[in-house]
């Protein structure tokens, strides 16, 4: 909900590394690379795998190939491609009125989706019909880079390559597809889960006519899953053979938060299964990362999770991630009561009045993302509060308790703090927890692998605070509860537990204010047993995601104006910054 304990002290400390995505990168004096380029340079060194290794094609590993083509609008170019760091560079011979420059643009091979002989037909960025268009030149290379249109969303460019003779443009185009096809992160095999109810029911539209195209380009087989009923993906990885298991590179799912979480549990407690480990011990000193990637698909109601990967909820953008093979760490939560393990989350745990919310919305689905607005308003008027004490333990990344967690008597080495208080709001963010509700992040601080879970506690405030608290968080994001410190409690914590009132005072005096209330886990009510303590432990970066973390920590760079764009085009093949 908002910045951690740390963030108060430092938000220089906390910020979290953005994960920078340059497709392209140009400098006008040879020779002369950009800090941009340094890094495209750097993280593009995934070439094939050594000779023999797994039955590739045997070439140089420090290979260097060179030509002189021209673009379409006749400039010439001089292309390079070298094998050991896999980056293509162009670099402009002379333009069109036959005067010498030294403009030039470097492309990962990493960001390149596809190569072609033939060209194919795009609408918009996106891929519209694969079918190759047989009147094209045969001396003429089509290249498809995924690139960046504003600061978040991504599509599809086309450039055309044209070589001397056709046998050239022949060995140029086997040279490249070969190398594509050796890039460790690409994935090759998908199972793509689709919930035929998501996102008003067009999840399949959406999959079929924005996504299904991208991964066909890329040449990556997907089997595709409809989901008939809750825990159906669930129970389909669960029951997975073990060659087909270890054959798949990820799992897409194509819906909204809960069926990610159904495809979540299933690959975390599978990996656990193989590696030996009790997932439902909570004191396990650490959980094993399943082998393949998880993506997003973003199809439901709010999308939270891929909203805070990629900073949109964009469906091609998060396809044309999955289809390039970008990959990050993401931390993940279980909940556990005792010895059982109830839940795993990789997103938002709430308690109190958006669990309520939550609860009071899934009477009215018929009224799709509205209704989210109208229950806020039914819980408002309601106004529900719910004794209990918070204990928890700081995280590693908070080096400098306040004031109050120095002074506090230690219970246990487990969790050395606690709070007990009637609780308006408990809110625990695992990542920033974007949504359409809350544009700049419920905890914008909060990084999806940074090692701590950002923790919010609010005793019981008036109606009209609890409104400008979940107004200042729609409006400008957790920047804007800093002055609320008297009513709001954060902390950056590696977990915590809630014991509720029933266990802390007597029944029979309060017997009318120990009703407990129910915990929303993205996006799934789980009730809060009335006799029962749960606990919530975090397992820093223990699934790899399709994407790149985007830097969400300066809320008033949030959003992009896509005019002011600071691109130059050169020709038709170079664009630079």
């Amino acid at each position: 909900m908002i910045a951690g304990l740390c963030d108060r002290r430092g938000a220089a400390d906390m910020s979290t590394c953005a994960l920078a995505s340059c497709v392209e990168v140009a400098s006008k004096m040879p020779g002369e690379n950009s800090s941009e380029q340094q890094r495209l340079l750097n993280d593009s060194k995934e070439g094939p795998e050594p000779e023999g290794a797994n039955g590739t094609h045997d070439r140089p590993s420090n290979t260097v190939h060179t030509a002189t083509v021209k673009s379409s609008d006749g400039k010439f170019h001089r292309m390079t491609f070298d094998v050991e760091k896999n980056v293509i560079e162009f670099t402009l011979i002379t333009d069109s009125a036959g005067h010498t420059t030294e403009y030039s643009m470097l492309v990962g091979l990493n960001e390149v989706l596809a190569v072609k002989g033939k060209r194919i037909k795009l609408r918009h960025g996106l891929p519209v019909n694969l079918e190759p268009n047989l009147n094209c030149p045969p001396n003429h290379l089509y290249i498809y880079l995924a690139v960046k249109k504003n600061k978040y969303k991504w599509r599809v460019r086309e450039i055309t390559v044209i070589f001397t003779t056709t046998s050239e443009k022949k060995l140029w185009c086997d040279l490249l597809q070969g190398s594509i096809r050796e890039l460790v992160s690409r994935p090759k095999n998908l199972i793509v889960f689709i919930n035929p109810f998501g996102g008003k029911g067009r999840a399949k539209q959406i999959y079929e006519r924005q996504v299904q195209l991208l991964f066909e380009m890329a040449e990556i087989n997907c089997e595709k899953v409809l989901t008939e009923r809750a825990n159906h993906a669930f129970d389909v990885l669960t029951e997975l053979p073990a060659d087909k298991w270890g054959s798949i590179d990820g799992v897409v799912s194509v819906g909204g938060d809960g069926l990610f979480n159904e495809v979540l549990c299933s690959g975390v407690k599978r990996a656990q299964l193989e590696a030996g480990k009790d997932i439902a011990d909570i004191n396990i000193s650490s959980l094993s990362t399943p082998r393949m990637r998880f993506g997003i698909i973003g199809a439901g109601s709010a999308n939270s999770i891929v909203s805070s990967v990629h900073g949109i909820d964009d469906c091609p953008t998060a396809a044309i991630h999955i289809a390039i093979g970008s990959q990050c760490s993401v931390d993940v939560a279980t909940v556990h009561e005792g010895a059982t393990l109830l839940r795993i989350s990789a997103n938002a745990i709430s308690y109190g009045w958006l669990g309520d919310v939550l609860r009071d919305s899934e009477r009215y689905r018929f009224m799709g993302p509205v209704r989210y607005q109208w229950s806020a308003l039914r819980t408002t008027i309601r106004h529900p509060k719910y004794f209990g004490r918070v204990d928890f333990r700081l995280s590693s990344n908070c080096t400098q308790p306040c004031t109050r967690c120095e002074n506090a008597d230690a219970k246990d080495d487990l969790y050395p703090y606690h709070l007990t208080s009637d609780f308006t709001h408990l809110i625990c963010c695992v990542i920033p927890c974007v949504s359409p509700f809350t544009p700049y992040g419920l905890a914008p601080f909060a990084g999806v692998g940074d090692g701590s879970m950002d923790l919010a506690m609010v005793p019981r405030v008036s109606r009209c605070a609890n409104l400008d608290i979940m107004r200042k968080v729609s409006l400008y994001g957790g920047k804007g509860l800093f002055p609320l410190d008297g009513d709001v409690n954060v902390f950056r914590v590696s977990g915590f537990s809630f014991t509720p009132a029933k266990l802390l005072r007597d029944e029979a005096k309060y017997a009318d204010e120990n009703k407990q209330g129910a915990w929303n886990l993205d996006g799934e009510i789980l009730p809060q047993p009335a006799d029962k303590a749960l606990h919530f432990r975090l397992h820093p970066r223990l699934i790899t995601y399709f994407g790149r973390e985007m830097d969400l920590t300066n809320p008033a760079k949030r959003r992009c104006l896509c005019c002011c764009r600071t691109q130059k085009k050169i020709s038709n093949i170079i664009i630079i910054n």
